[in-house]
């Protein structure tokens, strides 16, 4: 197993709409877990490599709805 941790920043502010959203990719296989920054501001996510690959993630988040973009290191 490889974990990787990838950042998104949100590209609107915070909805409370989003945690159904949010709660649902606990559930996508090879997501280990899913946070939210402390300002609320993005989600760090870490991931599974040898499961998933950074665009599989990043279409998940897409079809959940969620206005995201990624931040590189």
């Amino acid at each position: 197993m490889t974990k990787v941790e990838a950042r998104y920043e949100f590209t609107a502010p915070f909805s409370d709409s989003w945690l159904a959203a949010i709660e649902a990719l606990h559930g996508v296989y090879g997501m280990q877990a899913v946070k939210l920054t402390p300002k609320m501001d993005g989600l760090i996510i870490l991931y599974d490599a040898s499961r998933l690959k950074l665009t599989d993630v990043e279409n998940r988040l897409q079809r959940c709805g969620l206005p995201v973009r990624f931040v590189a290191d």
